[in-house]
């Protein structure tokens, strides 16, 4: 452009532009997927796919500040356009207003001639920034409808990845358990083992243990047993009445004769 026109606010050329948006196309929802899907394969999942999830975000929020940058652009080239239009509209009107007064005139149409060329010259130097202005706003509206493609390719990329995040979480965790299972499956599987396997030589020692110590318990049963009869024959011989009585004066007689012999031996000594 010539001249800066009214209401434009300086940018870089649209080609930078076109540069910028091609570099977010580039790193794409497919390519981002696939960084994705190889981060999750890594050592540390968890990490990996959090940072790659935070770069998709910050990818996608990039591509929306380059939108609303787009969106200012072209609505200040816009206003700046209409402006200019606007401007070039009155003075193409006025140049036919002159012309129009030269064919009629009959007599002074230097001066109106005069200012028709000055008025014609003007035009003529809007006009390549009115065309540019055009050039630029087509260029920018371009620009602006390949960005949003790009954004929404990236959005759907990024919640595709978030959902994938989750299915991998939940086949993680569906895997942890199947293992944990498996394992405790196995174990049972090895006490069984060894319950059947070998000689069984410690169960029997085992088995011979208990055998003996019911033997005991069995022996000292039986003794008990003896003990209690005999106790009770005793007590039963106790209670018959004639047995006590011919006890009682057995032991009278023994006690009698056991103090005659005391009062013989007394009756010595005089």
């Amino acid at each position: 452009m010539s001249t800066a026109p009214i209401g434009k606010t300086s940018r870089e050329n649209p080609m930078s532009l076109l540069s910028f948006t091609k570099c977010f196309i580039g790193a794409g929802g497919d390519q981002a997927a696939t960084a994705l899907t190889t981060a999750m394969v890594k050592m540390a999942p968890e990490t990996a796919t959090a940072a790659e999830l935070k770069n998709m975000e910050q990818d996608l929020d990039a591509a929306g500040q380059l939108i609303s940058r787009l969106q200012r652009e072209l609505s200040d080239e816009r206003h700046a356009y209409d402006a200019i239009n606007a401007r070039y509209t009155q003075m193409m009107g006025a140049a036919e207003n002159l012309q129009h007064q030269i064919d009629a005139a009959s007599f002074l149409k230097d001066p109106l001639q005069a200012s028709l060329a000055t008025l014609v010259a003007q035009i003529e130097e809007m006009v390549p920034e009115l065309d540019q202005d055009k050039k630029d706003i087509d260029s920018t509206q371009a620009l602006l409808t390949e960005a949003e493609a790009v954004y929404q390719a990236k959005a759907t990329a990024l919640i595709g990845a978030k959902a994938r995040l989750t299915r991998a979480k939940n086949d993680m965790a569906h895997a942890t358990l199947e293992e944990q299972r498996a394992a405790s499956r196995a174990e049972t599987a090895r006490a069984v083992a060894g319950l059947s396997s070998g000689s069984g030589s410690g169960i029997n020692v085992a088995l011979d243990a208990i055998t003996r110590t019911a033997q005991a318990t069995r022996d000292r049963a039986a003794a008990f047993d003896m003990k209690a009869k005999a106790l009770s024959g005793a007590k039963t011989a106790e209670e018959d009445p004639n047995i006590a009585a011919a006890m009682a004066a057995a032991a009278g007689t023994a006690a009698n004769a056991k103090v005659a012999d005391r009062l013989a031996a007394l009756q010595q000594r005089k």
